[in-house]
C-alpha cells in the first residue's frame, strides 16, 4: 500500500474523486432488473450476484459469465438480441428510480464545506451522464462536482489510470493528494495506477474479498464512513 498521510489516523487530502454506480447513486437492483428481465424475455435462467459481478469486472460486460455454456455456440445472435432488449428497458427507467446511496448527499456537502474539491469519474457515456446525475440535481448538489469525466473524456477507461488522471489535472490537484472511492475492483486498479490513495465501498457488485484481493488502502462500508476516515479539519 502507499504511504498516506494523516492526521489523528485520518487521511489529509485536496480532492476527493469517486465513482458513481454503486459509489454514490445505488444502481445494483437497477442492473439485476434489467439483467433478469433481458435473460427471462431470452427464456435463460437468472444469474447469481456473484456471476453478474464477474461479467463487469473489467469495465465491460463479459456475457460469457451469465450465458448457459450450450449458447456459446450462437453467442452472437443472443448478445445482439440482449443488447436490443436493454435498449428497450432503459427507456422505461425514469430518473426517479435512480437514488443516492444513503449518506452521499451528507458527505458530499461536508467535503465540500472543507475546501476539498470533489470530482467524479464514471464508466458512463456523455449522453447518459445527466440522467445519472438526476438525484444530485433533484437534491440541488450538483454543483459540488467541480469536475465530472466520463468514457469520453480520456483516451481509455478505467482500469486505465487516464480518466483519473484527467480528473486530477481538471481539479488542479496533485495525484498523491486524492483519493479515488469507487465500489469495485476497476475502480481500485484505476485509482492505484494513477498514483492516487484508492478506499473501495461495498455498496456495489464486489465483495470484500474481491475488492481485498486488488490491495485497496481502504475498504468501508460505504461513504458515509468517509466522516471517519477523512481529515475535514485540516
Amino acid at each position: 500500500m502507499k504511504e498516506i498521510t494523516t492526521s489523528n489516523d485520518k487521511l489529509i487530502l485536496d480532492a476527493v474523486i469517486f465513482d458513481l454506480d454503486g459509489t454514490l447513486i445505488d444502481t445494483i437492483e437497477i442492473y439485476f432488473r434489467i439483467i433478469d428481465t433481458v435473460l427471462d424475455r431470452l427464456k435463460l435462467p437468472p444469474v447469481a450476484k456473484r456471476d453478474l459481478a464477474e461479467a463487469v469486472k473489467d469495465g465491460d460486460f463479459d456475457w460469457d459469465c451469465v450465458l448457459p455454456d450450450d449458447l456459446k455456440d450462437r453467442k452472437y445472435e443472443v448478445i445482439k438480441k440482449a443488447w436490443k432488449i436493454i435498449e428497450e428497458i432503459d427507456q422505461e427507467i425514469s430518473n426517479d428510480d435512480l437514488k443516492m446511496i444513503p449518506g452521499a448527499d451528507v458527505v458530499l456537502g461536508e467535503i465540500s464545506a472543507c475546501g476539498m474539491k470533489i470530482g467524479l469519474v464514471t464508466s458512463t457515456p456523455k449522453f447518459k451522464i445527466n440522467d445519472k446525475l438526476y438525484p444530485f440535481k433533484k437534491a440541488g448538489i450538483d454543483d459540488l462536482f467541480e469536475v465530472v469525466i466520463t468514457t469520453d473524456d480520456a483516451p481509455r477507461k478505467k482500469p486505465a489510470a487516464d480518466p483519473l488522471i484527467e480528473c486530477g489535472k481538471r481539479l488542479d490537484v496533485a495525484v498523491d493528494k486524492s483519493v479515488y472511492v469507487g465500489d469495485s475492483r476497476v475502480d481500485v486498479k484505476a485509482g492505484k495506477a494513477a498514483g492516487m490513495t484508492t478506499i473501495g465501498v461495498l455498496t456495489g457488485l464486489d465483495d470484500y474479498d474481491s475488492l481485498k484481493k486488488e490491495d485497496p488502502d481502504l475498504i468501508i462500508d460505504s461513504v458515509i464512513q468517509l466522516r471517519e476516515v477523512i481529515d475535514f479539519n485540516s
